[in-house]
């Protein structure tokens, strides 16, 4: 909290009433030692016999926002000298919160927003209290108090008793719909009584109007209107009672005369009955031209569509009959154009078929379209000069038939206009030279969107380098100017350059538990270094990505001024630091599987941005195998090593689980992992396994299949980089996501010494939408995998030891949801014992020799419902080693799914039938899961 009351302020306007009068020096010798070092630094004037009133003036600008002070100002001293004097701020000392129950201590003061080392500001303390009070009004607490009390602190600080007073939540304990229809106001309370019980709160009611609504329209009460609520309390207002009303509570059904091209469903949803509301008395009518417009999209130009409205044999029932004239689908036979241009005709004319509409691109009639594709061409000449270009005139004749066109475009592409001069004013940083430079632009035809890079060019330019209040003064007008032929153009730009930012201080506010290094770690701007709105985003951008943040907002004090030296204000919100998760399910996977897990986390140790995670997890196969698999991980991580962005992580994970159920084979593994990963930008992560011990021991299940136990420590390094340009990370529609990982393994390390190989996968996943649907598109995702596997190991066998890469450990294994669905991880996996010639018994199988792996995953996915959707896919994968002979290496599937869309990414059921099934494998497989590839 920063104040500079406006007493002051007059004052030094009064006295420095003129920038070149001067005063016989300025006395700050009542300031501490390190501020007046700052000041004779900043401003060696100070220091003169005789000093200029503008500086003092400036000095004074620069002494008012510091914290330290409660109020600055200057006096006259004797002979013409002048004097600061001032106040040294009150600090807040410690703040205590009691009485909160609903809100956790964090999340309080997150809501109160002041924290110790703050300056004391009654007023603000009051106005904070106040936010604190409206944010348990917002949860339902009507009659929340918030009493501030003030002790004296230590130091002559001021310490906060902060004592909430919840008092009882007002939830809902009825809800009345009202209107003539009694049957629909007993169904729609039926859709809204979830609600009953639930806090009385603006998201409530929002959630309540936006139930009713949703069942309305499903309904088809396209007309009906749902108002209120009217509210009753309860005598100590712990109870509510909602009461709404039903305007207009008839409902519709609609059907179609005439549609021969196309079907019901289509014509449905073309009127997205779901989304529809309108208060309008003849709805038929507006829905006749939303059925019209659908039709001329689609090529049928001479569509027409009526409707009449009729009783349904209920007063509340209403029926809408639309009769429909279809006409031919008109097809496009061609576009003349003709006119004064300087290439040839068909040039022009696929412009306006390619840049009109997905439908005329096709070949069919839409004149909306046309006149968009005729935009569009004049839009592109314009772009390469020809600032004249006009259509002077467009017709068209039908066939006979009338289920053809002929388009007739007569325009005029006029003269083409020429850059001749680029001029700058207002530029005193950097010359003109520099600027042209800057702009990409140079003399020729004159190209509009060059323009618009230009300008951009500029403003970023002057953006990068620190003038962040940097401002085009003509940037939407006169930036060109034309001769009277309009043939010879010339570009001036008028700018205002602002000072050049720099931050003179950091203030943070809202870190009650951070610490104040996590943020100024975070933060991309330093003090005494330049501002850019590059460094402000990138600022946002890391904070928000720690997580330890609701919410973060970065900005300058003296925005839109000329001050140069500026306070950066940093505002955050926390987030609760701990979290906590459990849950359980069930899975087909050999034929029925309980699992279970649960987990607690904290990310933010003492404020310090260090993480500790617990996660435990257990299967129960009941069905078959009947052993408890079980998984504990532990986690650390270390946000700043050697204060840097660099992090590092400890996991440990500690696990015993079955790895071949054909076998019933038990691995119990130990794993201790120390990884360091860095943000090289926001799209690319870059991760390190510097060492990775896995201590493995395998030993059989069931005495039905003799088995030897086996030890082996295998200790790797190597590095992983991901390349994430999806624009969803759980639900990806568009974009790519790249992911390569290598790994070392030697003896040296401290692991078996048979063991030493280097392996390496990479892998490429695109998203593509299909059509021009945007709320649900068409989506085809196509994932492509690579590996290499070398054994490196030159030892010989022994009696006790085999040499090589044990394959069940660190080979390639496809089989599963997330490689070649129609197969089952663990069970009917590929290459599988059989081909590696280990059937039967507990053989193990070591790479000798090197072995690779290819995999593509193809899948088309479809809109169905809302939130429900559709896929069929192609999974396909191979695995060659080098020296055996694999019978049928490639193996492939394919089939088809249901996704139901969740938050953190789409629940999926898919069917997998293999394609070139091998002896005793089963024909097909279902798999469910929660995500997509």
């Amino acid at each position: 909290m920063i104040r500079a009351p406006l007493l002051s302020v007059l004052t030094a306007l009064l006295l420095l009433q003129a920038s070149s009068a001067s005063a016989k020096g300025l006395d700050i010798s009542s300031l501490p030692a390190d501020l007046q070092t700052e000041l004779t630094q900043r401003y060696p004037a100070i220091t003169k016999d005789y000093i200029p009133l503008s500086v003092i003036d400036d000095v004074l600008r620069y002494l008012q926002p510091k914290p330290l002070f409660d109020r600055v100002k200057v006096v006259e001293g004797v002979a013409g000298s002048y004097k600061l004097e001032y106040v040294i701020a009150r600090r807040i000392g410690d703040i205590h919160v009691t009485g909160n129950k609903f809100f956790s201590n964090s999340e309080a003061m997150s809501y109160f927003a002041v924290k110790s080392g703050d300056v004391f500001d009654q007023q603000e303390l009051a106005e904070q209290g106040e936010k604190l009070r409206l944010a348990y009004k917002e949860q339902g607490y009507f009659n929340a108090v918030v009493d501030i009390e003030m002790p004296p602190g230590k130091n002559e600080n001021v310490d906060i008793a902060l004592k909430v007073t919840e008092n009882k939540r007002t939830v809902i304990h009825n809800l009345i719909v009202q209107s003539p229809n009694l049957a629909l106001n007993k169904a729609l309370v039926g859709a809204i009584d979830s609600n009953l019980g639930d806090p009385l709160t603006d998201k409530t009611l929002a959630d309540i109007t936006k139930s009713a609504r949703s069942f309305l329209n499903s309904k088809r009460f396209v007309r009906a209107d749902f108002v209120g609520p009217k509210i009753e309390y309860s005598a100590d207002e712990s109870q509510a009672i909602l009461t709404y009303r039903v305007d207009r509570p008839e409902s519709f059904k609609f059907e179609f005369e005439g549609n021969d091209l196309r079907s019901r469903r289509a014509l449905t949803n073309a009127l997205d009955l779901d989304n529809f509301y309108s208060a309008n008395p003849n709805i038929g009518t507006e829905l006749s031209t939303k059925l019209r417009d659908f039709y001329l999209s689609e090529g049928y130009a001479r569509a027409e569509v009526s409707s009449r409205e009729e009783e349904d044999g209920s007063p509340f029932m209403r029926k809408i009959i639309f009769s429909i004239e279809e006409g031919p689908r008109v097809k496009i036979q061609a576009i003349n154009v003709t006119g004064k241009f300087s290439r040839d005709p068909q040039y022009y004319a696929d412009i306006i078929q390619n840049y009109s509409s997905l439908v005329v691109s096709k070949g069919y009639y839409n004149k909306t379209d046309i006149d968009t594709g005729m935009k569009n061409l004049m839009l592109s000449l314009q772009n390469e000069g020809y600032l004249q270009a006009r259509v002077i005139s467009s017709r068209l004749i039908y066939n006979k038939e009338k289920d053809k066109v002929t388009i007739y475009v007569n325009m005029d592409e006029g003269p083409l206009t020429m850059l001749q001069s680029v001029s700058f004013l207002g530029n005193q940083t950097y010359k003109n030279e520099e600027l042209l430079k800057v702009t990409g632009l140079s003399p020729g035809p004159l190209k509009l969107n060059k323009i618009d890079e230009a300008v951009k060019n500029i403003k970023d330019f002057y953006h990068n380098n620190g003038y962040i209040e940097m401002l085009l003064l003509n940037e939407k007008e006169d930036l060109v100017t034309y001769d009277e032929t309009n043939t010879k153009a010339s570009l001036n730009f008028k700018i205002f350059e602002g000072p050049q930012v720099r931050a003179s201080s950091i203030v943070l506010e809202g870190n009650t538990f951070t610490k104040d290094y996590v943020l100024y770690q975070e933060l991309e701007i330093r003090q005494g270094e330049l501002i850019t709105p590059k460094k402000i985003e990138d600022s946002i951008y890391q904070l928000q990505k720690t997580g330890l943040f609701n919410t973060v907002d970065v900005r300058t004090l003296e925005e839109k001024t000329n001050i140069a030296d500026r306070t950066v204000i940093v505002r955050i919100t926390e987030r609760e630091p701990g979290t906590f998760n459990i849950g359980a399910g069930v899975t087909n996977e050999r034929k029925l599987t309980l699992r279970g897990y649960t987990g607690i986390s904290y990310r933010n140790l003492l404020g310090t941005g260090r993480g500790l995670s617990l996660r435990l997890e257990g299967n129960y196969n009941i069905a078959d195998v009947k052993y408890l698999e079980h998984k504990v991980v532990a986690g650390y991580l270390e946000p700043y090593l050697f204060g840097s962005h660099i992090r590092g992580r400890i996991n440990i994970t500690l696990s015993s689980q079955i790895t071949d159920f054909n076998v019933k084979q038990v691995t119990d593994l130990n794993q201790y992992t120390y990884t360091i990963e860095k943000d090289l930008t926001s799209k690319i992560l870059g991760t390190w396994d510097l060492y990775s011990l896995a201590q493995v021991k395998d030993y059989g299940l069931d005495e039905t299949y003799p088995y030897t136990p086996t030890d082996q420590d295998i200790v790797t390094t190597g590095p992983n980089i991901d390349f994430d340009f999806r624009d969803n990370p759980f639900n990806p529609t568009a974009g790519t996501f790249t992911r390569i990982n290598a790994e070392y393994s030697d003896p040296s390390f401290g692991g078996t010494e048979t063991i030493n190989y280097w392996r390496a996968v990479a892998a490429i996943t695109f998203y593509n939408r299909l059509g021009t649907a945007q709320k649900q598109p068409i989506i085809w995702a196509n994932n492509f995998r690579g590996g290499y596997l070398k054994n490196l190991s030159q030892l010989p066998d022994t009696p006790t030891r085999q040499n090589g890469v044990p394959w069940d450990k660190k080979g390639f294994s496809l089989g599963g949801v997330s490689t070649v669905r129609g197969y089952e991880a663990g069970t009917e996996y590929f290459p599988n014992n059989n081909d590696l010639g280990i059937a039967g018994g507990n053989k193990k199988y070591y790479l000798t020799t090197d072995s690779t792996m290819g995999l593509i995953k193809s899948e088309l996915r479809f809109p169905v419902y809302n939130a429900l959707g559709g896929a069929v896919f192609y999974d396909g994968g191979i695995v060659a080693i080098q020296g055996l002979d694999i019978n049928e290496p490639y193996r492939a599937s394919t089939g088809f799914g249901v996704r139901y869309n969740t938050p953190v990414g789409p629940l999926s059921v898919d069917i997998a039938w293999k394609l070139n099934m091998q002896p005793g494998e089963e024909p097909w497989r279902v798999h469910i899961s929660i995500g997509t590839f």
